[in-house]
């Protein structure tokens, strides 16, 4: 069998490795799943702020190359060109946007890896990994678009290069860091407390006798810091309100923010902050499963044996232990002295050196095990552990979390959902649901016209339906002619009169009005419906007899039933044949042969065609599309039928039926189906 220079045969070499970076390769699948599967969907919708760093990827794609981008406050660029590279690749959907900050969290793994063995040992380097992979508050940063997620990647590589330097004293270790440590300033803005946490660590290497190893490598640090930094400094001294304009608006300096008590305001921001590892975290549904605490109880309690046992490490000059201290306790300053602390994206700056606390703290326990003579039950019962802390992470964020309302509203689903329905209505661009953009073949011409307060109110509307001669913005009661084309869809502001917009719509069509999800604006109390649609098709072809008359303006042209799945869906066509006057609700009965007696077995009562299309409103001519659900009971032989019918609310007086193809009551008409 070959032998290696030192005698070591290949097998053992390859044996040394497999153990050393199989476990590695392992925590980063772990890692990559927990970011990557169903990144389009969990959380749900896209935020605004994915959305303009969505916009300004395509800009890049366009040539536009910037070393800070303007636009929402300000940002950095470094994470917008990762988008752009991904967005190329997808296309305009919410997986792309977000995969950018996908492969930055699942990289930050094994980087924290390197980071930790460098400065401490194999094993605190993997419970350190293993930690962030599963920390609820780094996946989350993971799979939403916000460009604080490079940060502790870009920190853990700057760190694991520094430790090589400290170590070593190599001239091109300590130029290479400073470049690292450089480029993180194109990352996110709480790297501007990162002078704070390396002039703490140097204060101690001087205290603790290690200032030797500082010179003369801290030269070639400044020099490789410096390489990066140029382009940018140059930037903010000529565009200062851009690059620290938003610094200023969150700063507890801010009276707007302090409210005139700095002290007491920032008493209370330094207890919510300490108190977010263990006790409430963010409160915040964009960054947090909402007070949820960043390390459960079991971690939690690691990380406080940890903590102490980096003060006890640091007081014996152990450079690592106290550069984790330092770090963490540093890198909180953006978060107690700004708003809304515990803030998760400013106190990002903590990761990834924040695992190394728990990790350390699991670590003594590993070892308090193997001085008691058992040396499987402390790697059993650590494992055990972080099985069932990730078991809880899991169940959190990808059930609870990611089906709550709150979720919803955070990341503007409603708007993601309007524009998948474009989407899906034109043919082009993100249907809604797939990673990949692709447009489709649609038969017949489109016209999908957009509410310009629609539009202005999401920018994920902006990115994520491409520009096209099928869409078409109008101003509010400013809607053009539509001509009589294959199909249309007009997507309003469900508060206004629909009345004015009738007039635009070609006479007679086929309409089914529908409105949006709910949504709620962050100050918002009650949630409401986000817009309101409407598919219109012309009727081409003469109107068929009519199955029942209602009164004498209503009519129910035709029907159909679905009864596949748990729960029945009604459609019914309605046509006015003469304006109503006015507002009624259309009942829906399950029932035995004694609907009349009241013997229902399910019900569904709502205004035909929705809270957006009144019957007040109806044109004569028109046909609406009425859908109901009913909820049958389980079980089999049920005998029932369907009645349907109309009344006018309050007062509960019911439209007679005046004319039938079928057997019919006097106020409601049964439907010719099967039972």
């Amino acid at each position: 069998m070959a032998n290696t220079a030192d005698g070591e045969t290949l097998a053992n070499r390859w044996f040394r490795y497999g153990k050393l970076w199989v476990p590695v390769l392992g925590l980063t699948a772990l890692a990559g799943a927990l970011r990557l599967i169903g990144l389009g969907d969990v959380p749900p919708g896209l935020y605004h702020d994915e959305a303009y760093n969505g916009l300004d990827a395509l800009s890049v794609l366009e040539g536009s190359f910037q070393i800070y981008f303007r636009a929402n406050h300000g940002r950095e660029p470094l994470f917008l060109y990762l988008i752009a590279l991904t967005v190329g690749i997808l296309g305009r959907t919410p997986a792309a946007v977000r995969l950018a900050a996908a492969i930055c969290g699942t990289l930050t793994v094994p980087l924290t890896y390197l980071m930790v063995r460098t400065w401490f040992n194999h094993r605190t380097a993997l419970l350190s990994a293993f930690i962030i992979s599963i920390t609820l508050w780094h996946i989350h940063l993971s799979r939403v678009a916000f460009r604080a997620v490079m940060l502790p990647l870009a920190i853990a590589a700057s760190l694991w290069w520094a430790g090589r330097a400290f170590n070593t004293g190599r001239k091109r270790a300590w130029l290479l860091t400073g470049i690292l440590y450089g480029v993180t300033y194109y990352t996110y803005l709480a790297v501007r407390f990162t002078p704070i946490a390396l002039l703490g660590f140097v204060i101690y290497l001087l205290i603790a006798g290690h200032g030797d190893r500082l010179w003369p490598g801290s030269i070639y640090f400044a020099v490789g810091t410096l390489i990066p930094l140029v382009p940018l400094g140059t930037y903010t001294m000529f565009h200062w309100d851009v690059v620290m304009g938003r610094t200023g608006q969150v700063s507890l300096l801010n009276h707007a923010v302090n409210q005139g008590d700095l002290w007491g305001t920032l008493g209370r921001h330094l207890i919510r902050t300490l108190g977010m590892f263990f006790v409430e975290g963010d409160s915040i549904p964009r960054h947090n499963v909402p007070g949820r605490p960043v390390f459960l109880p079991f971690l939690g309690a690691a990380m406080v044996v940890g903590s102490a046992r980096a003060a006890v490490e640091a007081k014996r000059r152990n450079a690592g232990a106290a550069l984790a201290l330092i770090w963490v306790g540093a890198m909180l300053v953006p978060t107690v002295a700004a708003a809304d602390a515990p803030h998760f994206l400013r106190a990002v700056g903590v990761l990834p050196l924040l695992a190394v606390l728990p990790a350390l703290g699991l670590d003594a326990v590993w070892k308090a095990a193997n001085r008691r003579g058992l040396r499987m039950w402390g790697p059993l019962l650590i494992c055990f552990l972080l099985a069932a802390s990730l078991g809880i992470t899991v169940r959190d964020y990808f059930f609870d979390y990611a089906s709550s309302s709150e979720a919803a509203y955070a990341f503007e689903s409603a708007a993601t959902e309007l524009a998948g329905r474009i989407n899906r209505f034109t043919g082009i661009g993100w249907d809604g649901q797939s990673a990949v953009a692709s447009d489709r073949h649609l038969s017949g011409e489109r016209r999908a016209y957009v509410d310009m307060r629609l539009w202005r109110s999401w920018k994920a509307l902006s990115f994520l339906v491409p520009e096209q001669q099928a869409v078409i913005q109008f101003e509010p009661n400013k809607l053009p002619v539509i001509p009589p084309v294959d199909r249309t869809m007009l997507l309003l502001w469900p508060y206004d009169d629909l009345g004015n917009y009738l007039a635009a719509l070609p006479s007679p069509v086929r309409i089914v009005p529908e409105a949006g999800p709910l949504t709620r604006g962050d100050l918002e109390e009650k949630s409401y419906p986000a817009y309101a649609s409407y598919v219109v098709e012309p009727m081409r072809d003469a109107p068929s007899p009519a199955l029942a008359h209602f009164g004498e303006a209503i009519a129910l042209a035709d029907f159909a039933v679905d009864k596949e799945g748990e729960t029945w869906d009604v459609r019914l066509m309605w046509r006015a044949q003469k304006q109503p006057e006015a507002d009624y609700t259309a009942f829906v009965f399950l029932c035995n042969d004694r609907c009349a007696a009241g013997d229902v077995i399910a019900q569904d009562d709502a205004p035909p065609g929705g809270l957006y299309y009144p019957t007040r409103l109806w044109r004569p001519g028109d046909v609406v599309i009425d859908v109901h659900s009913l909820e049958p009971p389980h079980g089999e032989g049920i005998q029932s039928r369907i009645a349907v019918g109309l009344y006018e609310w309050p007062t509960m007086e019911r439209l007679p039926v005046t004319k039938a193809s079928a057997p019919s009551h006097d106020d409601m008409f049964f439907l010719p189906t099967s039972q």
